[in-house]
Parts: structure tokens; C-alpha cells; sequence
């Protein structure tokens, strides 16, 4: 408890006597010297610190105003001899009304903690002067507006009490409330809130004016860097050069690991220190964004339009603290601009290469073009028409739709996906619509590992497919691979006839696998049957002037494989008979005992005879 003497002239001592002193002897004991000043001109001046300013640093003017004179009369009340805290809180309304900033304050409510000391208060306000003069020349207000009042109770609760307080109004009759309401609690009881301690701290116009011109430097700097970005992006379209550019240019620039994915999400390029752990499809968004993936990483991500679609992401990498800065806020907004254009003109690039690909592969199937053209053609689209090629026709089951506007658009869509899985993986197609199938011509290459395993990559292509397109059912028929361009249609009918032995649990069908004997029931085509014989029996047939070999391996099929049997059968010698199996074996490249090939031998020699009548 303190008793220190104050004022020896009054010989006052307890506060509660000096409380029950009149206005004009309180006002002498607490104010040497008093200026009076009419709340008219406080808010006149403050009109024209909120036009010189601005709100917010007139706002901490007026705060610290209230700070200063409630700090002051805190201090002499301090010194006053006093039983509770409870009396200082309650001798602070008398102090404020001197002041003439209100008509009353009504503490409402008051709490201890555990260690009884007070740590909130809560009071009304009635008739503070400045929302009087708000609403007299101003009008309503949309924030509370006393804060001279908020400013003097808080200096002086803090002084009285010896403790850092903070009194914010949570009610003001300028807003539309009934009556002002303050709410006072210790500084660090506010939590989150506790920047309003700012506008008790005063700071110089001249400090503000540099940091004003720091601010107009580093935004100037944005600019340039900006500036110097925008340019080197437009040389970029203009010089027709592809998304690696654009990536090379930002890494350049900002530092920043980047990536450019499609809109599959997949990465189609990407600088050399990207390394990714997460799955992007997660992180999608109509404007840039910035993701926190965990406490040491970030991303910074922009989509990338055109056809009012998003056609794709342009993202940076932050790692440890670094937080996106507005300068590379704004250089990914002109990477995804630029991104965009590049797109497009690859997109318009492909599509009319597609285009013309799609209707020479309709005029090689529908054979509307001589040899000399195809040959012309070919070579312009950079394909060898003396190449190997193959073909396979994809089909879609369930899932159809009778309109056929639909049907035309969902076809355009799935050409679409197909052809990034190819263009994905380095493959070089051509394609075109038949009979409401899709059908892709392929050159052989040798130096590809995905071609020498076509089983595993259709696998993959129709995986690719029912992700896009889940209501569907996809058949394929693959063909077998024949020299020049020309065998194309050959080919091409090749997987019709596959795709006639589809089934529920057989979705891909080579028409290398297909049996002899189906062959014959489905080919109406002699030419047809004609390149059937020849891949089965044309080197037997070639060598063998006398049909000798050709009636030997008939025998020997005929009779059970068995050397025996047809040594028997033919009335020759064994060694014979095993001299002219060898040389057949040679010629057709087989072994005699597998069954399934001297099947297919057997089927073709059937056919030849046939053909021989």
C-alpha cells in the first residue's frame, strides 16, 4: 500500500477525500495549468489532420493525446493513499468527465485473476464528444471514432494500476450503437489484437516520408526487373521459341526452381532443381495462389489460359522461410501470359498438322491417292513412305451417345488425349476418324523402346484413356507391321478383322494371334488372303519349283508330325524325308514341332491349293 504526501498546500492525502472535493478545487490539484479548448476546434483540427495524414495516423494522434493526459492524472492518483485497485479504477470516470470528453462512465463489470488483481473492466461511455461532433458534421461512421477517450482511459489505467492496459471500444455510438462501450484488459491478454499498441507509439513524418521513399524505390526497382521480364517474354513470342525459354528466363531472373505442367498436371518442363514430392491435382486454382506444402516449402502457382480453359500451371518453388515478394507475383502473372500465347501457337501448330495428317491417312485408307502424290505428301508431313508401319483402330463400347454432335465432340476430345500420350512419350502419329472408330498409323521404329513392347504400351494407352473417359469401354485391334506406306489400308483392315473376335475379357486384339481358320471365315478380301499365304508359305512356294517340298510338309502335318508315319505314307526313306523337312524348316523359319505355326503352315497351304484350282 502506498502513502505518499501529494499536494501539502490542500494537506490531502486519502483519494477518497480529494474524490469528494468540488470540480473547480479537484481541477486545480490535478492541472498547474489548464487550457480550455472547445470540442468544435479538437474537431476541426482533426478534419484537418485527416485531410494532411490521412485516418489511420490521426486516429494515433488523438490516441496519444488521451495516452498523455491519462498517464499524467494516473500518476497523481497513484500517489494518493489508497485501500484497493478497485478505487483507482473507479476514481478514472470523475478525472474523465473533468476533462469534458463525456457527460458519464458506468464501470459495468470488473475481474480479478487468481492472484487478485484486476484483469478486465468493462464501462459505458454516455455523450462522448467526439462521436457528438461526428454525427454533427459527418454523419455515421463504419469504425468507432473515440479515441481520445480510448487514448486517456488506457494511460490512465495503466499508470494507476502499474501495468501495461489496453481499452479498445467494442460499442460506439457513431456506428449506431445505443451507447459508446469500452472493454480494458492487459496488453497481452488481447492476443492477436495487440496492433492497436501502434497508434500508441508516435513516429516522425520525416521517418515515414523515407520509408515512403524506400518503399516508391523498391516498388520503382519491381517495376524495372518487370519491365526488363515483359520484354525478354515478348522476344520470346515473337522469336517462336517454346516453354523452355520461359523457364530458363524466370530461373534466371527470380532464382526460383520452376516447372510448367500441362493440363493433365503432368510437367513438360521444368528447370534442372526441381524436385517434387506431391500431387499437384490437389493444388489447383482460378488465380495465383500461394500453397504451403510444410513448414520448408512452398509453391507459387498461376494457370495458364487460353480457350477460357486452364490449359495448364506455371509454378515457383520456395524453400525454408522465403515467402513470394509482389515482384514475383507479378513476373508469374507475365509467365503465364507468355505460357499461354505459346500454347496457343502450339496448339494451333499441331492442330493444323493433325489436320492434314487426319486427311491424308482418310485418303491412304479410302486409296484415293496414286503413288506418286502419297509419295509427295508423305514426305512433306516428314514421314518415309518406304518405312515399316503398323496400325491399330480403337473402339469404344458402352458408353455411346445417338447425338451426333456429342459423339463428334467426345471423339475430338479422346484424339486429343491419345495424341499427348504419344506426344508425351516421343511416339509420332497420324490419325483419322472411320466408321465411329479411331484409327492411328505408326512408323516402325527400331531405336524406340516403347515400340519394341507394344503389348505393355497399348496397356498403358487404354489405362490413359478410361482415366479420361471412365463411362467407356475401349477395344483395340493391332495390326501386324508390313513395309511402305501404301500397305496402310492393308493394315488398317488387318485390325477390323481383329476387332471382329472381341469379347468382354479380350480388349486387345493383334491380328498376328488370330487363328488360320478364323481368317478364312472373316476375309473376304483375295488380296488379303493373297499377303496371308505369302507371310505363311511364300518362301516354300519360291523355292519349290516341283511342289515336292510343299506335298512332303502337307503329308507331314496330315500325318501327325511323325517322321514314321510319313516315311511310310510317301513310301521314302527316312534320311530322305528328314533332308526335306530340314530344308523346309530353313525356308519357313519354323520349328516342325510346334503345332500352333505348322497349323497356320497347314491353313495357308490349304488356301493356296484352293487358289491353285
Amino acid at each position: 500500500m502506498m502513502t505518499n504526501t501529494v499536494n501539502e498546500e490542500n494537506n490531502v492525502q486519502k483519494l477518497s477525500d480529494v474524490l469528494r472535493l468540488p470540480d473547480d478545487q479537484l481541477g486545480r490539484i490535478f492541472n498547474d495549468r489548464t487550457v480550455s479548448i472547445p470540442v468544435s476546434a479538437l474537431h476541426a483540427l482533426k478534419q484537418e489532420l485527416i485531410f494532411s495524414i490521412g485516418n489511420d495516423r490521426t486516429k494515433g494522434v488523438f490516441i496519444r493525446y488521451g495516452w498523455h493526459t491519462g498517464v499524467s492524472e494516473g500518476q497523481r492518483m497513484r500517489e494518493l493513499e489508497w485501500e484497493r485497485e478497485e478505487e483507482l479504477v473507479r476514481a478514472g470516470p470523475m478525472l474523465h468527465r473533468m476533462h469534458g470528453h463525456l457527460d458519464d462512465v458506468i464501470v459495468e463489470e470488473i475481474k480479478y485473476d487468481e492472484e487478485d488483481t484486476i484483469n478486465y473492466i468493462r464501462a459505458s461511455w454516455h455523450n462522448s464528444y467526439e462521436v457528438e461532433k461526428q454525427l454533427e458534421f459527418e454523419g455515421p461512421a463504419d469504425q468507432p471514432v473515440c479515441h481520445t477517450l480510448c487514448g486517456f482511459a488506457s494511460g490512465y489505467l495503466s499508470s494507476a494500476l502499474g501495468r501495461p492496459m489496453l481499452v479498445k471500444e467494442s460499442k460506439c455510438g457513431a456506428t449506431g450503437d445505443g451507447q459508446c462501450e469500452m472493454v480494458c484488459k492487459p496488453i497481452e491478454a488481447w492476443g492477436t489484437d495487440e496492433h492497436e499498441t501502434t497508434y500508441y507509439q508516435s513516429s516522425s513524418v520525416i521517418e515515414e516520408l523515407d520509408e515512403v521513399a524506400a518503399k516508391l524505390k523498391e516498388e520503382r526497382d519491381y517495376l524495372t526487373t518487370a519491365h526488363d521480364v515483359h520484354k525478354k517474354m515478348i522476344e520470346i513470342i515473337l522469336s517462336k521459341k517454346g516453354l523452355e525459354r520461359i523457364v530458363d528466363l524466370l530461373r534466371g531472373t527470380t532464382g526460383l526452381p520452376i516447372f510448367i505442367e500441362d493440363e493433365y498436371h503432368n510437367v513438360v518442363v521444368k528447370s534442372e532443381d526441381v524436385s517434387l514430392d506431391c500431387d499437384l491435382k490437389e493444388m489447383t486454382a482460378k488465380t495465383t495462389r500461394f500453397f504451403e506444402l510444410g513448414p520448408e516449402i512452398g509453391l507459387l502457382r498461376t494457370p495458364i489460359y487460353f480457350d477460357n480453359k486452364i490449359r495448364g500451371y506455371c509454378s515457383f518453388i520456395y524453400h525454408g522461410d522465403s515467402r513470394p515478394t509482389p515482384l514475383e507475383h507479378m513476373i508469374i502473372d507475365q509467365a503465364s501470359l507468355t505460357a499461354s500465347i505459346v500454347l496457343l501457337h502450339d496448339n494451333i501448330k499441331i492442330q493444323t498438322t493433325q489436320n492434314i495428317r487426319r486427311s491424308f491417312l482418310t485418303d491412304i485408307l479410302d486409296e484415293k491417292l496414286e503413288e506418286e502424290e502419297l509419295y509427295r505428301i508423305a514426305k512433306y508431313l516428314n514421314l518415309d513412305p518406304e518405312g515399316d508401319y503398323w496400325v491399330f483402330t480403337l473402339e469404344k463400347g458402352e458408353g455411346e451417345d445417338d447425338d451426333l454432335s456429342l459423339e463428334i465432340e467426345r471423339n475430338e476430345k479422346l484424339l486429343r488425349h491419345i495424341n499427348l500420350f504419344f506426344k508425351q512419350r516421343g511416339l509420332d502419329i497420324f490419325a483419322c476418324y472411320k466408321a465411329g472408330k479411331l484409327i492411328f498409323a505408326l512408323e516402325e521404329q527400331t531405336d524406340n523402346t516403347l515400340l519394341k513392347d507394344k503389348p505393355s504400351m497399348i496397356n498403358d494407352l487404354l489405362k490413359h484413356c478410361r482415366k479420361k473417359f471412365k463411362r467407356h469401354q475401349f477395344y483395340v485391334g493391332v495390326s501386324s507391321v508390313q513395309e511402305n506406306i501404301n500397305s496402310l489400308p492393308a493394315l488398317y483392315k488387318e485390325t477390323e478383322i481383329a476387332l471382329n473376335t472381341k469379347a468382354d475379357d479380350k480388349t486387345v486384339l493383334y491380328y498376328d494371334d488370330l487363328g488360320v481358320e478364323k481368317l478364312l471365315f472373316q476375309i473376304s478380301d483375295q488380296s488379303m488372303l493373297n499377303r496371308f499365304v505369302e507371310s505363311q508359305i511364300g518362301e516354300l512356294i519360291a523355292a519349290d519349283k516341283h511342289d515336292e517340298l510343299t506335298e512332303t510338309l502337307k503329308y507331314y502335318i496330315e500325318n501327325g508330325m511323325s517322321i514314321n508315319a510319313t516315311s511310310k505314307a510317301m513310301a521314302m526313306s527316312i534320311s530322305g524325308l528328314r533332308y526335306r523337312l530340314e530344308k523346309i524348316s530353313d525356308l519357313l523359319n519354323v520349328e516342325l514341332d510346334d503345332t500352333k505355326a505348322l497349323f497356320s503352315v497347314y491353313m495357308a497351304l490349304n488356301v493356296a491349293a484352293v487358289k491353285k484350282k
